[in-house]
Protein backbone atom coordinates (compact mmCIF):
# COMPACT_ATOMS: atom_id res chain seq x y z
CA UNK A 1 0.00 0.00 0.00
CA UNK A 2 1.56 3.78 -0.85
CA UNK A 3 -0.89 5.49 0.85
CA UNK A 4 -1.53 9.41 -0.34
CA UNK A 5 -0.60 12.21 1.15
CA UNK A 6 -3.68 12.99 3.90
CA UNK A 7 -3.45 9.44 4.68
CA UNK A 8 -1.71 8.21 7.91
CA UNK A 9 0.67 5.58 7.77
CA UNK A 10 0.70 2.59 9.96
CA UNK A 11 4.41 2.66 10.56
CA UNK A 12 6.71 5.81 10.48
CA UNK A 13 10.67 5.35 9.83
CA UNK A 14 13.01 7.27 11.59
CA UNK A 15 16.36 7.73 9.49
CA UNK A 16 18.94 10.03 11.06
CA UNK A 17 21.93 10.80 8.11
CA UNK A 18 25.27 12.10 8.01
CA UNK A 19 27.69 11.55 5.15
CA UNK A 20 26.61 7.92 4.76
CA UNK A 21 26.82 8.30 1.00
CA UNK A 22 28.32 4.58 0.98
CA UNK A 23 25.36 2.68 2.76
CA UNK A 24 22.54 5.17 2.93
CA UNK A 25 21.28 3.92 -0.54
CA UNK A 26 20.93 0.12 0.51
CA UNK A 27 19.35 1.00 4.10
CA UNK A 28 16.58 2.69 2.29
CA UNK A 29 15.99 0.27 -0.41
CA UNK A 30 15.73 -2.20 2.52
CA UNK A 31 12.99 -0.41 3.54
CA UNK A 32 10.99 -0.31 0.42
CA UNK A 33 11.09 -4.09 0.18
CA UNK A 34 9.53 -4.77 3.21
CA UNK A 35 6.72 -7.13 3.27
CA UNK A 36 5.06 -4.07 4.98
CA UNK A 37 3.68 -1.77 2.81
CA UNK A 38 2.25 0.33 4.92
CA UNK A 39 5.12 3.43 5.84
CA UNK A 40 6.38 6.59 5.26
CA UNK A 41 10.54 6.77 5.84
CA UNK A 42 11.55 10.30 7.09
CA UNK A 43 15.28 10.91 6.48
CA UNK A 44 16.49 13.55 8.76
CA UNK A 45 19.85 14.75 6.76
CA UNK A 46 22.03 16.28 9.60
CA UNK A 47 23.86 19.18 7.01
CA UNK A 48 26.14 16.24 5.23
CA UNK A 49 28.65 17.36 3.44
CA UNK A 50 28.95 14.55 0.51
CA UNK A 51 25.94 12.89 -1.62
CA UNK A 52 23.95 11.97 0.75
CA UNK A 53 21.00 14.17 0.68
CA UNK A 54 20.87 13.96 -3.64
CA UNK A 55 20.86 9.96 -2.98
CA UNK A 56 17.50 10.56 -0.66
CA UNK A 57 16.15 13.18 -3.19
CA UNK A 58 16.77 10.69 -6.37
CA UNK A 59 14.64 7.70 -4.20
CA UNK A 60 12.10 10.00 -3.01
CA UNK A 61 11.16 10.94 -6.20
CA UNK A 62 10.79 7.15 -7.18
CA UNK A 63 8.36 6.73 -3.88
CA UNK A 64 6.01 9.02 -2.38
CA UNK A 65 6.63 7.25 1.24
CA UNK A 66 10.14 8.69 1.46
CA UNK A 67 10.43 12.07 2.65
CA UNK A 68 13.33 13.97 3.10
CA UNK A 69 13.96 16.63 5.77
CA UNK A 70 16.82 18.70 5.79
CA UNK A 71 18.73 19.93 9.10
CA UNK A 72 19.94 23.80 8.90
CA UNK A 73 22.57 23.18 10.83
CA UNK A 74 24.26 20.04 12.14
CA UNK A 75 22.28 18.71 15.52
CA UNK A 76 23.70 14.96 15.81
CA UNK A 77 22.09 11.92 16.03
CA UNK A 78 19.60 12.34 18.64
CA UNK A 79 18.20 15.84 17.47
CA UNK A 80 17.74 14.54 14.00
CA UNK A 81 15.47 11.84 15.26
CA UNK A 82 13.77 13.75 17.77
CA UNK A 83 13.23 15.81 14.64
CA UNK A 84 12.11 12.63 12.91
CA UNK A 85 9.64 11.61 15.79
CA UNK A 86 8.30 15.07 15.96
CA UNK A 87 7.16 14.99 12.15
CA UNK A 88 5.98 11.31 12.33
CA UNK A 89 2.75 10.24 11.40
CA UNK A 90 2.28 6.61 11.83
CA UNK A 91 0.38 4.92 14.65
CA UNK A 92 4.09 2.93 15.23
CA UNK A 93 8.09 4.50 14.74
CA UNK A 94 10.69 2.66 13.70
CA UNK A 95 14.05 3.33 13.93
CA UNK A 96 16.73 2.37 11.32
CA UNK A 97 20.41 3.90 11.47
CA UNK A 98 21.41 5.25 7.67
CA UNK A 99 24.19 2.12 7.61
CA UNK A 100 22.46 -0.82 8.62
CA UNK A 101 19.82 -3.09 6.78
CA UNK A 102 16.27 -4.18 7.53
CA UNK A 103 15.52 -7.68 6.19
CA UNK A 104 12.04 -7.49 3.81
CA UNK A 105 9.90 -9.27 6.70
CA UNK A 106 11.11 -7.35 9.30
CA UNK A 107 8.04 -4.86 10.12
CA UNK A 108 5.60 -7.26 9.52
CA UNK A 109 6.82 -10.08 12.07
CA UNK A 110 7.61 -6.71 14.42
CA UNK A 111 3.96 -5.72 14.31
CA UNK A 112 2.74 -9.02 15.06
CA UNK A 113 4.71 -9.30 17.83
CA UNK A 114 3.63 -6.17 18.98
CA UNK A 115 -0.05 -6.51 18.73
CA UNK A 116 0.08 -10.31 20.55
CA UNK A 117 2.04 -9.20 23.21
CA UNK A 118 0.29 -5.60 23.74
CA UNK A 119 4.13 -4.59 24.35
CA UNK A 120 4.62 -0.54 23.98
CA UNK A 121 8.29 -1.11 22.84
CA UNK A 122 9.72 -4.13 20.75
CA UNK A 123 13.53 -4.57 19.62
CA UNK A 124 14.92 -7.87 17.47
CA UNK A 125 17.22 -10.41 17.03
CA UNK A 126 20.08 -9.41 14.40
CA UNK A 127 23.36 -10.31 12.38
CA UNK A 128 26.60 -8.08 12.66
CA UNK A 129 28.17 -7.10 9.39
CA UNK A 130 31.16 -5.47 8.38
CA UNK A 131 31.73 -2.49 5.85
CA UNK A 132 31.70 -4.35 3.38
CA UNK A 133 28.21 -6.21 4.29
CA UNK A 134 29.79 -9.58 5.17
CA UNK A 135 29.05 -11.76 8.59
CA UNK A 136 31.80 -10.51 11.35
CA UNK A 137 30.42 -12.08 14.26
CA UNK A 138 27.54 -14.45 15.51
CA UNK A 139 24.35 -13.20 15.31
CA UNK A 140 23.21 -11.64 18.59
CA UNK A 141 19.91 -13.17 19.38
CA UNK A 142 17.62 -11.49 22.19
CA UNK A 143 15.19 -12.54 24.45
CA UNK A 144 11.53 -12.79 24.37
CA UNK A 145 10.72 -9.82 27.10
CA UNK A 146 13.27 -8.13 28.58
CA UNK A 147 12.82 -5.87 32.08
CA UNK A 148 15.12 -2.90 33.03
CA UNK A 149 17.21 -4.22 35.32
CA UNK A 150 18.23 -7.17 32.46
CA UNK A 151 19.12 -3.78 30.23
CA UNK A 152 20.90 -1.95 33.20
CA UNK A 153 23.47 -4.75 33.08
CA UNK A 154 23.54 -4.84 29.00
CA UNK A 155 22.30 -2.72 26.16
CA UNK A 156 20.62 -5.98 24.41
CA UNK A 157 17.99 -3.73 22.25
CA UNK A 158 20.15 -1.90 19.01
CA UNK A 159 18.55 1.21 17.59
CA UNK A 160 18.11 -0.55 14.04
CA UNK A 161 15.88 -3.07 15.55
CA UNK A 162 13.36 -0.59 17.44
CA UNK A 163 9.72 -0.20 16.62
CA UNK A 164 7.66 2.16 19.71
CA UNK A 165 3.79 2.68 19.58
CA UNK A 166 2.62 6.65 19.14
CA UNK A 167 1.92 6.74 22.67
CA UNK A 168 5.59 5.88 23.56
CA UNK A 169 6.45 8.61 20.38
CA UNK A 170 4.37 11.10 21.37
CA UNK A 171 6.14 10.97 25.40
CA UNK A 172 9.82 10.24 25.03
CA UNK A 173 12.58 12.01 23.32
CA UNK A 174 16.60 11.09 22.82
CA UNK A 175 18.89 12.91 25.21
CA UNK A 176 21.71 14.84 23.94
CA UNK A 177 23.52 14.83 26.87
CA UNK A 178 24.92 11.48 26.71
CA UNK A 179 26.89 9.40 24.68
CA UNK A 180 24.80 6.12 23.63
CA UNK A 181 21.44 8.39 23.27
CA UNK A 182 19.27 5.07 22.50
CA UNK A 183 20.31 3.54 25.98
CA UNK A 184 19.14 6.23 27.61
CA UNK A 185 16.32 6.20 25.96
CA UNK A 186 15.16 2.54 26.85
CA UNK A 187 16.32 2.76 30.57
CA UNK A 188 13.77 5.18 30.91
CA UNK A 189 10.58 3.41 28.84
CA UNK A 190 11.61 0.31 30.84
CA UNK A 191 11.93 1.83 33.94
CA UNK A 192 8.71 3.64 34.01
CA UNK A 193 7.17 0.31 33.69
CA UNK A 194 5.92 0.07 29.83
CA UNK A 195 6.27 -3.36 28.61
CA UNK A 196 8.71 -4.70 26.06
CA UNK A 197 9.07 -7.46 23.41
CA UNK A 198 11.51 -9.11 21.64
CA UNK A 199 11.62 -11.25 18.46
CA UNK A 200 14.08 -13.31 18.45
CA UNK A 201 14.51 -13.93 14.47
CA UNK A 202 17.20 -12.14 13.24
CA UNK A 203 15.51 -9.09 11.04
CA UNK A 204 18.52 -6.68 11.14
CA UNK A 205 22.29 -6.64 9.98
CA UNK A 206 23.87 -3.79 11.93
CA UNK A 207 27.22 -3.18 10.47
CA UNK A 208 29.96 -2.43 12.90
CA UNK A 209 32.37 0.17 12.26
CA UNK A 210 35.59 0.73 13.06
CA UNK A 211 35.29 4.59 12.88
CA UNK A 212 31.82 4.22 15.00
CA UNK A 213 31.40 4.60 18.69
CA UNK A 214 30.80 1.33 19.05
CA UNK A 215 34.03 0.43 17.98
CA UNK A 216 35.39 3.09 20.70
CA UNK A 217 35.18 0.61 24.25
CA UNK A 218 36.91 2.70 26.33
CA UNK A 219 34.51 5.68 25.75
CA UNK A 220 31.37 3.72 26.13
CA UNK A 221 32.69 2.22 29.11
CA UNK A 222 33.21 5.80 30.49
CA UNK A 223 30.20 7.50 29.50
CA UNK A 224 28.41 3.91 30.40
CA UNK A 225 29.19 5.07 33.59
CA UNK A 226 27.81 8.45 33.25
CA UNK A 227 24.70 7.51 32.49
CA UNK A 228 24.10 5.19 35.62
CA UNK A 229 25.78 8.03 37.79
CA UNK A 230 23.86 11.05 36.03
CA UNK A 231 21.13 10.13 34.11
CA UNK A 232 19.91 7.17 36.43
CA UNK A 233 21.26 8.75 39.82
CA UNK A 234 22.65 5.65 41.28
CA UNK A 235 25.26 5.69 44.03
CA UNK A 236 29.14 5.34 42.98
CA UNK A 237 28.89 1.17 44.13
CA UNK A 238 25.91 0.38 42.22
CA UNK A 239 27.17 2.09 39.49
CA UNK A 240 30.59 0.13 39.66
CA UNK A 241 28.48 -3.13 39.74
CA UNK A 242 26.65 -2.71 36.87
CA UNK A 243 30.23 -2.09 34.96
CA UNK A 244 31.25 -5.35 35.87
CA UNK A 245 28.03 -6.80 34.36
CA UNK A 246 28.58 -4.21 31.20
CA UNK A 247 32.38 -5.53 31.03
CA UNK A 248 32.24 -8.93 31.00
CA UNK A 249 28.95 -9.20 28.70
CA UNK A 250 30.90 -6.74 26.40
CA UNK A 251 33.38 -8.90 25.72
CA UNK A 252 31.52 -11.86 25.45
CA UNK A 253 29.76 -9.97 22.78
CA UNK A 254 31.92 -8.97 20.37
CA UNK A 255 34.46 -11.40 20.93
CA UNK A 256 32.48 -14.12 19.76
CA UNK A 257 32.82 -15.64 16.33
Amino acid sequence: MVFGMNSKPLVSVVMPAYNCQRYIEAAIRSVMDQSCRDWELIVVDDLSDDSTSELVHKLSETDNRIRLVENEVNMGAAESRNRGLELSLGEYVAFLDSDDLWHPEKLERQLQRMQESGADISYTSYSIIDENGNSCKSDYIVSCKSTFDELLKENFIGCSTVMITRKIAEKYRFTKEFYHEDYCLWLDILRDGYESAGCTEVLVDWRFLSNSRSYDKKGSAINRYKIYRKHLGFSVLKSIKLMVYYTVRGIKKYMRK
